[in-house]
């Protein structure tokens, strides 16, 4: 007999939060089942089965992206590419802890030679360290202990152990980041407005039917073509959080059995809507934004990640309409290629005590 397990005890059970269920359901990774017995959404044996193999994956810090992937393949061979990439990663952090050792062990060495109760020691290695740093600007890791290049290497052949210790624990901190980090949260006010764009099943065939006209900065965009303003969706008057394009979602029924993506921009109150577009109006509502810090393909998409966040920051998140933010200067990346995604959800005024 296939058991039915409600969806508070698969979420007990395997440590996770019911929201996030439901997301893996939004896109696709996993299906609940509805039966006369249970009001609620329950899960037969298969779709445990899929849970479990969807938090291994995760464990392993299998992107979202790369394990629906393999769920959608026909065979074997995109998810051995997929281990054999992150065996990979494992091997490259393995390199990096045995230089970090090697390099906490040089530092004992030079510790054991100074009297850290004599002044002149301690200064004179302060001095060194101070040097040391002055040529970090000019130094090029290529993974050999002490290794300098360019003018530091004329200036000096002592082995560089700070240097070196900076860019190992960068490199694995790098790789050790598990994304999404959630830096910022805050309250905004929208103002009374509507949103035009258009309406998908998913996230994935609106990103499939992406064109210039959700394109922020394109001439072809919603926006311009429009010729309205509107800066003054948001009460802090940012005109860039204005101007963003929005990935809008919703449980249309109001009890998560049913989707739907809008991608568009939120406009004044009033705004004509074009041939060819939809529209959904909205009185004024407090938002709740959480920025998310990550690569691209980790930060889109991953609402039950800030939906905590501003639990645990005191706000009432309303999960019936929620959406990605893409505010142009907030998504340019930085030198490790990480961006920053605005989730928002309509908010209850106040905080929780």
């Amino acid at each position: 007999m296939n058991e039915l397990i409600k969806i508070k005890d698969v979420s007990a059970k395997y440590a996770i939060t019911a929201r996030t269920l439901r997301y893996y359901e939004d896109i696709g990774l996993l299906t609940s089942t509805r039966t006369e017995d249970y009001a609620h959404r329950v899960y037969d044996e298969a779709a445990i089965t899929r849970l479990q193999q969807i938090i291994i994956l995760r464990k392993l810090n299998i992107r979202i992206k790369d394990i629906k992937c393999i769920f959608d393949a026909p065979d074997s061979e995109v998810v051995l590419d997929v281990l054999g990439k992150k065996a990979d990663d494992i091997d490259d952090e393995v390199a990096l802890l045995h230089e970090l050792k090697s390099i906490v062990l040089d530092f004992i060495e030079q510790i054991k030679q100074s009297d850290f109760h004599n002044d002149v020691e301690v200064k004179l290695l302060y001095d060194k360290a101070k040097e040391i740093e002055r040529h970090l600007a000019a130094a090029d890791y290529n993974g050999n202990p002490g290794s300098i290049s360019g003018q530091a290497a004329a200036q000096t052949t002592e082995p560089t152990n700070a240097s070196r210790f900076l860019e190992v624990t960068d490199k694995l901190e790098d790789k050790r980041l598990t994304p999404p980090i959630a830096v910022n949260t805050y309250r905004q006010t929208l103002n009374a407005s509507r949103f035009i764009g258009e309406k998908y099943a998913s996230g994935g065939e609106a990103w499939d039917n992406w064109t210039e006209d959700f394109d922020a900065d394109s001439d072809k965009s919603l926006v311009k073509q429009l010729k309205i303003d509107p800066t003054k969706i948001y009460t802090d008057n940012n005109p860039q959080d204005g101007c963003a394009m929005i990935g809008l979602m919703r449980h249309p029924d109001g009890d998560h059995n049913q989707f739907e993506y809008w991608l568009g921009f939120f406009m004044p109150e009033d705004t004509p809507v074009p041939d060819g577009y939809e529209y959904s109006d909205f009185p004024q509502v407090d938002v709740g934004v959480c920025w998310l810090y990550g690569k691209e393909d980790d930060v889109m998409a991953r609402e039950p990640v800030a939906f905590e966040k501003l639990k645990a920051e005191g706000f009432t998140p309303i999960d019936n309409w929620w959406f990605e933010r893409y505010v142009p200067h907030r998504e340019t990346a930085d030198s490790m290629g990480y961006k920053i995604m605005d989730i928002c959800f309509f908010i209850k005024p106040g905080k929780e005590e």
